[in-house]
């Protein structure tokens, strides 16, 4: 039989508490870490990115000749060391942006099926016309 007492309770709770005090440390450390990982995805796009971009260009400007990838090279290595520090740094602000923008609209604001229905309805009874018929099932 196992006997608990309220100082062996007391004790799990603490060490339980320090276990996921230390899990929510490493976990904050990791996102705002400014290691390699957290780096990757900005570092491929915008190097992805830039790539294509300098390489549209200089087909454009200069077309397919003997010095084209040379060129190429040299507009790409002078780009992107420009583009990921600018990306990297605005990250922050333009994922702000983006959780501003994709907010959840106030369903009492936002225009519904349901709502234009009613407001058809009402204006069609108002003017003193008659409603179609439906040919469609429609939920009210």
């Amino acid at each position: 039989m196992q006997h608990s007492s309220a100082y062996s309770l007391a004790g799990a709770s603490a060490e339980s508490t320090i276990v996921s005090q230390a899990q929510a440390r490493q976990l904050r450390s990791v996102a705002g870490s400014r290691s390699l990982a957290s780096m990757l995805p900005t570092i491929l796009t915008t190097g992805l990115v830039s790539l294509v971009a300098t390489a549209v260009l200089r087909l454009m400007w200069m077309g397919w000749g003997h010095d084209f990838v040379g060129a190429w090279m040299e507009a790409w290595l002078t780009v992107w060391p420009i583009a990921f520090p600018a990306a990297y740094i605005s990250k922050p602000l333009v994922n702000k942006l983006a959780r501003m923008l994709s907010k959840p609209v106030n369903s009492e604001s936002a225009l519904s099926a349901s709502g234009i229905m009613q407001v058809s309805d009402e204006a069609t009874a108002k003017s003193g016309l008659k409603r179609k018929p439906v040919l469609l099932p429609v939920h009210r």
